[in-house]
């Protein structure tokens, strides 16, 4: 008859530096992309035509995001002026998946924590 072994221990492949580097990449771009998306759903629902150097700036530099989407005939519909269904499930998407990545890192950080503690019965607890 076997007996049951604990789990045996495990090397942790977590580098906190690169953690927080990376939390701080997907926090500060995903805020940077949510505000591009925001702005591109303001200036298309109000500005039918925009004329301004920057406002056509920001269209092209979002229409990227927005065009796998906008491929999607049903997706397409006007709601008002310029601003199209595919243009609000882009901003839906993005943040969730903001939001998971945001999730995961902070998962990581969790795990690394745990990982370094000292004693099993620490280990343990959840």
């Amino acid at each position: 008859m076997s007996q049951v072994q604990p789990p045996r221990e495990r090397p942790s492949n977590a580098r906190p530096a690169t953690i927080q580097i990376l939390r701080w990449i997907i926090v500060n771009l995903g805020a940077l992309l949510v505000t591009m998306l925001l702005l591109r759903l303001a200036i298309v629902s109000v500005t039918p035509d925009p004329a301004q150097t920057g406002l056509r700036a920001l269209l092209r530099v979002t229409h990227f995001v927005t065009w796998p989407l906008a491929q999607i005939p049903p997706l397409a519909t006007s709601l008002r002026g310029a601003l199209t269904v595919a243009d609000l499930a882009t901003l839906i998407i993005v943040v969730g998946a903001w939001i998971a990545a945001i999730g995961v890192v902070a998962g990581w950080e969790r795990e690394g924590l745990r990982m370094g503690l000292k004693s099993n019965e620490e280990r343990l607890k959840p």
